[in-house]
């Protein structure tokens, strides 16, 4: 069952760019997350054009909206036009990919509207603000810069982004600069805004849940399943062993034979801390277990070793249309090793001078989350720590 929530109205939304043959891709997703999503090519007919964006309100009712999604010239036209409040009637999010040409960075729109824009690695024209009674337009060019952090959110009046190294066109799956990592990023940057515009409101955790149930507390995986995404591959990958598999049928196979048959008895989990974004999921696990079967997911080929193992487990789950499409988990591999005695930390190699033991942490990196990083002395709870993962009261 679908996860989207919202309400029972129009959410009408506009992709527009400077051809005729654009990626399907990107109107599909924005399909299958609800929207009722049309194209309109950009002719550099200005007044046609203005009169084809002028349409897409008509037939709204009192409370509904439209938003356009723009890339290249397109997008730049837009920015510019809906600059003026006149032009916003209507319109909840305006989302301009690689534009050409930008308004100036100290400008702002129209509050009731969200504004969005991605910029590559490029040079664009920016339109500077008017100043006193000379209302003529300075148009000068700017190389786009990175902005601030590892995000590079730029210093600008609206939200802006940019893409360092990342070419124009890198959005569109039928280019050649197309980019997988940034158009992810941007696509969750962009999906947030249009949630927010329409007021959008989906319950991916509801989903995740369903899918966690069947994996750590059920032992058939079918029923979640239904909860994986059809129009595209879904993809489960074990980052530190890379085990997993794609597509529907090969992951109820890997989960049968690798995963739910291989879950000890003993695991114990417990939600540390969970992040919902616009198609995202993350969640931080305390998780225990006794080593006393073949896991292959997490030490594949080995047999039991009887040993106590505690870890921390991060998992990114990825949503499309409220269903799951990927999911990437991690641990420290190096701490589960020293854990089940494959490691030994007091074994350093001699070209490691001035060090006397190797930099892996075992159980205690885990407990110490778990006590939320108290400044208590680790090794007295132990024995605490391993009657609750031998009990039931961590679930």
């Amino acid at each position: 069952m679908s996860s989207l929530s919202f309400a029972d109205k129009a959410c009408r939304l506009c992709i527009t760019a400077s051809t005729v043959d654009f990626d399907d891709e990107l109107i599909r997703w924005c399909e299958l997350e609800g929207f009722d999503t049309t194209f309109i090519p950009y002719n550099y007919d200005d007044r046609h054009y203005i009169h084809e964006l002028n349409a897409l309100k008509q037939g709204l009712g009192v409370s509904e909206s439209y938003a356009v999604i723009g890339f290249g010239d397109a997008g730049a036209f837009c920015l510019e036009h809906y600059l003026k409040v006149t032009n916003t009637s209507k319109l909840c999010a305006l989302v301009a990919y690689y534009p050409s040409r930008i308004p100036d960075p100290e400008c702002r729109y129209a509050s009731a509207m969200r504004v969005l824009v991605h910029l590559a690695d490029q040079t664009v024209q920016v339109l500077s603000a008017s100043h006193g009674t000379d209302h003529k337009r300075h148009i000068v060019k700017r190389r786009v810069g990175a902005g601030q952090g590892t995000g590079d959110r730029l210093d600008f009046a609206y939200t802006a982004y940019s893409y360092p190294g990342i070419s124009p066109g890198f959005a569109e799956s039928d280019l050649e600069n197309y980019d997988p990592v940034a158009t992810e990023i941007a696509w969750t940057r962009t999906l947030s805004v249009l949630q927010s515009g329409f007021q959008k409101h989906l319950d991916l955790e509801k989903t995740w849940e369903g899918i966690e149930q069947e994996k750590y507390f059920s032992s058939d995986m079918s029923a979640a399943m239904t909860n994986y995404t059809t129009e595209e591959t879904p993809t489960v990958t074990y980052i530190p062993t890379l085990k997993g598999a794609s597509g529907i049928k090969a992951l109820h196979q890997f989960y049968k034979t690798s995963f739910l048959q291989a879950r000890p008895p003993s695991m114990r989990l417990r939600l540390l801390s969970r992040t919902i974004g616009a198609d995202r999921v993350v969640d931080e696990l305390y998780v225990a277990f006794k080593h006393t079967q073949e896991m292959p997911w997490i030490l594949p080929g080995l047999q039991p070793t009887g040993r106590q193992v505690e870890i921390v487990l991060i998992s990114i789950v990825t949503l499309r249309g409220g269903k799951l499409c990927s999911e990437h988990i991690y641990w420290d591999q190096a701490s589960v090793l020293v854990q089940v005695g494959l490691i030994d930390r007091n074994s350093v190699p001699e070209q490691a001078k001035g060090i006397t033991a190797l930099p892996i942490i075992g159980r205690e990196a885990a407990k110490k989350i778990l006590l939320h990083d108290k400044e208590e002395n680790i090794e007295r709870k132990t024995g605490s720590m391993a009657a609750q993962v031998d009990g039931s009261d961590i679930h």
